[in-house]
């Protein structure tokens, strides 16, 4: 644009060849200068420079707005979407940010600083709830403020009847509740928690374990030191309340410890609690990507003087990939028992068809009966659901077998 030019300072701005008979009013162009608005790369390394916390909002946008580019933002912020993701597509995940509510308690679960674990494990929640979301997965937080702690029964249920969208079903695929540990200053290490004896847990702990070891490397906690997955009645003789009353697959995380002084002003960032979401996320996709296997509800019928059982067996990959005509059960893995007895199996792995029998002498008395089957998939994953009631109809005819939930500490037969 051209823009008037007065004055002596002017004047002496321009060249000898511009003026004639001393200083007077001219007219110059003068060029525009387009100013960039600073990238998300140099926003952040910004702030890192000056040591300031990033809000959570920023990351929350930033994973609402930007999936296009989600390829990494740089030096110490390289987090793309993984591309096994679509794998979570559908599932119904519960994910519980443990406390909230506690604000007013002098220093209840706080670090060296004051810094609370409960908005820790709200930002994390958050966070991982949109990378879960975008991701295609339906998913629910027991709390999504600050200003109430659900008891621990309540936060159980809200995973243990939540309506799968998929397909009209009630519990969750997955229910996670997330924490920060607490104990001397030099502590932080990664542990994930999973309820009662492990033969029960192993739907819990196949997601458990890769949840586990990405945490310990994505925040470098002192992996090693002791063994990262634990079970919770080590801690409680009944072991944890949120965890015992779940009927749907669960774990709790322990990431690191909000008491390391070090730790806590880590913790204090939405950066950092984004790299921990997506440890978990990380975590989570790459056991979808293997599969949960399950089975076609098991058909019972009385045969002379034994019970059959049959079910066909399905690995959990759900695709039709090169060489998806092989097997991909291990077949030493496959069992099935009846009232707690151990049946006779044979597994055909070309039809995928189950066949388990067992004297009818051998079952428990009374109506109802249970009858457990069990496989594992080439990546070591367990069958879910296992458990299935049944009442035995006239010989001959034929009944189905309906699922039970999980079982835990004997309160869900």
């Amino acid at each position: 644009m051209n823009r008037m030019i007065k004055g002596s300072m002017a004047c002496a701005m321009l060249s000898a060849a511009m003026v004639f008979g001393g200083c007077q009013t001219v007219e110059v162009q003068e060029k525009i200068v387009e100013v960039k608005a600073p990238t998300k790369e140099e926003l952040f390394l910004d702030r890192v420079a000056k040591g300031e916390p990033m809000p959570v909002e920023e990351i929350l946008s930033y994973i609402e707005n930007s999936r296009d580019e989600w390829y990494g933002w740089g030096e110490g912020f390289d987090f793309p979407v993984h591309r096994a993701e679509k794998y979570l597509k559908d599932w119904t995940i519960v994910l519980d940010p443990g406390h909230g509510g506690d604000a007013h308690k002098k220093n209840w679960k706080r670090g060296p600083t004051g810094v609370r674990e409960a908005a820790i494990n709200l930002r994390v929640g958050l966070i991982l709830k949109a990378l879960l979301e975008n991701s295609g997965a339906q998913v629910k937080l027991t709390r999504a403020d600050d200003s109430y702690d659900m008891g621990l029964t309540a936060r159980a249920e809200v995973a243990n009847t939540i309506v799968r969208k998929r397909d009209g079903g009630v519990g969750a695929d997955l229910f996670i509740s997330l924490h920060h540990n607490a104990a001397a200053p030099s502590a932080n290490y990664t542990t994930v928690w999973f309820h009662g004896p492990v033969k029960w847990s192993e739907p819990d702990l196949d997601p458990a374990k890769y949840v586990a070891h990405e945490i310990g490397w994505a925040l470098r906690t002192q992996v090693g030191k002791t063994n990262p997955l634990m079970n919770d009645q080590q801690m409680y003789a009944s072991g944890f309340g949120v965890l015992k009353m779940a009927t749907v697959p669960a774990f709790l995380c322990e990431s690191t410890f909000h008491t390391n002084p070090d730790e806590e002003q880590r913790l204090r960032d939405a950066e950092y609690n984004f790299r921990e979401a997506y440890a978990i996320y990380k975590g989570l996709v790459e056991y979808a990507y293997g599969g949960r296997p399950t089975q076609s509800a098991p058909v019972v019928k009385v045969e002379g003087s034994e019970l059959v059982i049959k079910t066909k067996l399905v690995d959990g990959s759900g695709e039709k990939w090169w060489g998806h005509d092989k097997e991909r059960t291990i077949s030493s893995s496959v069992n099935v028992t009846v009232d707690g007895k151990r049946a006779y199996v044979a597994y055909d792995s070309k039809t995928k068809e189950l066949v388990a029998k067992i004297a009818t002498a051998d079952l428990a008395e009374g109506e109802k009966h249970e009858v457990n089957v069990h496989h594992i998939n080439m990546f070591k994953h367990s069958n879910y659901p296992q458990r299935y009631g049944f009442k035995i109809a006239a010989e001959g005819k034929e009944v189905e077998a309906k699922q039970l939930p999980i079982k835990r500490n004997g309160l869900n037969n």
